[in-house]
């Protein structure tokens, strides 16, 4: 599918507080982004330009503040006209700026090209830096798209001049793959964590005075995890107070997720500044909710907006904070009977509402709408309930598979409400395992179909879907094996308007992956719903009736009886009919899945090859596919293009009996042998015969391609 691009401004890259800068970054699959940063801190691991000699003139300028304090008219200058010169080589459809900070330079940038600018307000540069710096008003009130993350700072983007249409309000998102859960049900001496900035906006020296009051009455472990400005000061009042505590640098990679998992309770205390700096979300109280851990802070800011008064302990942001934080804390340590629901609780609430991929589609949509220069923006909502599901697999002759796939669905952060597996006729033991695994419950609420013979897997699915009773239907298969938050991701995809979800399916990277090696990879939404990681509101199944039990047929009447043996493409079709009836499907960069990789055969991988026949027919059905997966409208990937180019260079050869148009062959031999390691003697030998199985399968499949699209009088190379 065609993906506009969008050109990330970011003053720094990859610092450790802005991480959720670079987790957005990284997660987008229905745009494009390529990132142009002032200041380099991290790699960039993307398409990106280091701009930190713009900078660097605008910090030699005489008197000028850090960052874009003030209008500084030649350096911004130099740096607007070069976003907008990356602009034009990266055909970037809209220019966004991470923080107001840089969102001048990139307005002035994206006014010369006449191109949508949209930017996004995290705190400090829309609560501080605006009453220092009037370019940055000037930036947002200009915006087409404001982007902030919680209503609390909409309201100030509204007073900067930004027009209340264009406010959007998506909170910052959390990759929970990387905050694993654990169920807390009290201890003798429990972990208190406080983990922020050691500074006057984060309240570390409150939380400290708290926890010492504590532990004069109870025995606790005491932990701070971040660094700042007040570290000395931290570290004396601990000493002044007495308390045993374990100070941690949080600047080290993972050192606040490491310790939110093993911490019972968080407590943080952030209050306005004096300056007027403010919490805005709050993401490490969100952390500590998604990991289980039970939650007292300060009821501030975009906090009490986002914090839930039955997920946490919420106290007044004045008076003796200290000691409502005390009796806040006494509270939760006086109720472990209440940890394991609440922390259950917390996870499905962030689950719903902070998954990363899920807050990156939403912005992701809203780009799109500028780059289409829409009139009106859509309003991100998020479901208040979590919907039911069904994990639906259908099995056969794949025993030791299906005892990874079940082990993997046993372990999901978001329990499925049943899991159907539908036993294809299998006579290797698997119907062995699956009644020893309802017997165990391992996964939970596990229900097994039983067909007598290996019929096709469209009918079983079917079966499989009318039995499931859940509101959403989560597809996978034996071969694969979801990673522990694949449901949480699919699920919070499903947000309105979207009736089909399809997650990211990578080869299982504990295997090797050869060359000739089969396996699934799925990185982006191409228009291939494949069944293996995919997701779909009941509603929608029904409405199109599920699978196409005719699509076999189908193929049969085109190419031959024997073809209707072979499953191919149903799952595809189901999809665009799906999208047909006004659905709008969503990919869940976070829902992994990752699959088997089959060691090579090369007799398998030509008779995989022969069942091209039936793309063609599959495009006749589908035609959305010519757009949304075939290069050029007809070429079946650009390895296809490639060979297409080399048979014309071929051809042009043998009839101008000249050996120049043979140049058009390179790209493909390149492909076939890696011409540029051809002289490294270790290995010619097997990468020649890897070639020679990659040409006998080319062969065999521009064959069944041009079978198929003569019969189906659907051309596809």
């Amino acid at each position: 599918m065609h993906r506009p691009t969008v050109l990330h401004s970011v003053e720094h890259w990859g610092r450790p507080s802005e991480t959720f800068v670079s987790d957005v970054v990284r997660s987008c699959t229905a745009t494009r982004p390529v990132v142009a940063a002032q200041r380099r801190v991290g790699d960039l691991a993307l398409p990106g330009y280091d701009l930190s000699w713009a900078s660097d003139a605008v910090d030699r300028q005489p008197g000028a503040k850090a960052g874009w304090a003030g209008v500084l008219p030649a350096p911004v200058r130099q740096v607007h006209v070069a976003l907008a010169a990356i602009a034009v080589r990266e055909r970037a459809a809209v220019l966004h700026s991470h923080f107001g900070l840089p969102g001048f330079a990139t307005w002035r940038a994206a006014r010369r090209l006449h191109r949508p600018f949209s930017v996004a307000l995290h705190g400090y540069d829309a609560l501080v830096a605006a009453n220092e710096d009037p370019a940055l008003a000037a930036a947002v009130a200009a915006a087409d798209l404001v982007v902030v993350p919680s209503r609390f700072l909409a309201a100030r983007a509204e007073e900067l001049g930004a027009d209340p249409t264009r406010v959007r309000v998506v909170p910052s998102g959390l990759d929970l793959s990387l905050l694993p859960f654990r169920e807390r049900t009290g201890s003798t001496v429990p972990v208190l964590t406080f983990a922020g900035r050691f500074a006057d906006k984060k309240g570390v020296l409150d939380v400290a005075r708290a926890f010492a009051a504590v532990a004069a009455t109870r025995p606790i472990r005491a932990r701070f995890v971040g660094h700042g400005p007040l570290a000395q000061d931290l570290t004396r009042l601990l000493s002044e107070l007495r308390l045993d505590a374990e100070i941690v640098d949080g600047r080290a990679e993972g050192s606040v997720r490491q310790a939110l998992t093993q911490t019972d309770l968080v407590v943080t205390a952030s209050r306005r500044t004096a300056q007027g700096d403010a919490e805005t979300l709050g993401l490490v109280n969100l952390e500590a909710l998604a990991c289980g851990a039970q939650l007292v802070a300060t009821r501030h800011g975009g906090t009490a907006e986002v914090i839930p008064e039955d997920l946490a302990e919420l106290v007044p942001e004045t008076g003796d904070i200290a000691a409502s934080l005390t009796a806040a804390v006494h509270r939760v340590l006086d109720r472990p009977q209440q940890w394991a629901a609440r922390g259950r609780a917390g996870r499905a609430y962030v689950s719903a509402h902070f998954e990363l991929g899920a807050r990156t589609a939403d912005l992701e949509r809203l780009w799109l709408e500028l780059a289409s220069d829409s009139r009106t923006l859509w309003v991100p909502t998020v479901p208040a309930l979590t919907p039911t599901t069904s994990v639906v697999l259908v099995t056969h002759n794949r025993r030791p598979l299906l005892e990874r796939a079940l082990d993997a669905l046993a372990v999901q952060t978001l329990a499925p409400s049943e899991v159907v597996v539908v036993d294809n006729g299998s006579t290797d033991g698997s119907a062995d395992l699956l009644a020893a695994r309802v017997a165990a419950g391992s996964p939970r609420n596990l229900r097994v179909l039983t067909r007598p013979a290996n019929l096709p897997v469209a009918e079983g699915r079917n079966l499989a879907a009318a039995a499931a009773t859940s509101d959403i239907l989560a597809f996978t298969d034996d071969d694969c094996r979801p990673r522990p938050t694949w449901l949480e991701g699919l699920v919070a995809g499903m947000r309105d308007g979207i009736d089909l979800v399809q997650g990211r399916t990578t080869a299982d990277p504990a295997q090797p992956l050869e060359r000739l090696s089969r396996t699934q990879w799925t990185p982006a939404e191409f228009g291939l719903y494949e069944t293996c990681n995919i997701a779909y509101r009941r509603t929608a199944f029904e409405r199109v009736n599920g699978f196409d039990l005719d699509f076999a047929q189908d193929v049969a009447r085109v190419l031959g009886p024997r073809w209707e043996q072979f499953p191919f493409g149903e799952d595809t079709d189901l999809g665009w009919r799906v999208r047909r009836t006004g659905s709008r499907s969503a990919f869940a960069v976070h829902a992994v899945v990752d699959h088997e990789v089959f060691a090579p055969d090369p007799d398998l991988l030509l008779r995989r090859a022969a069942l091209s026949a039936a793309f063609p027919v599959l495009v006749r059905r589908v035609p959305e596919l010519r757009s949304a997966f075939l290069t050029g409208r007809v070429f079946l990937g650009h390895d296809r293009l490639r060979l297409s180019v080399a048979l014309a260079g071929v051809g042009a050869a043998i009839a101008r009996r000249d050996a120049r148009p043979l140049v058009l062959a390179v790209p493909y031999l390149d492909r076939l042998v890696d011409l540029r390691s051809l002289n490294v003697a270790n290995g010619r030998r097997a990468r020649l015969a890897v070639a020679g199985v990659l040409l006998r399968h080319d062969g065999v499949q521009t064959a069944a391609l041009l079978r198929g699209s003569w019969r189906a009088k659907s051309p596809v190379l």
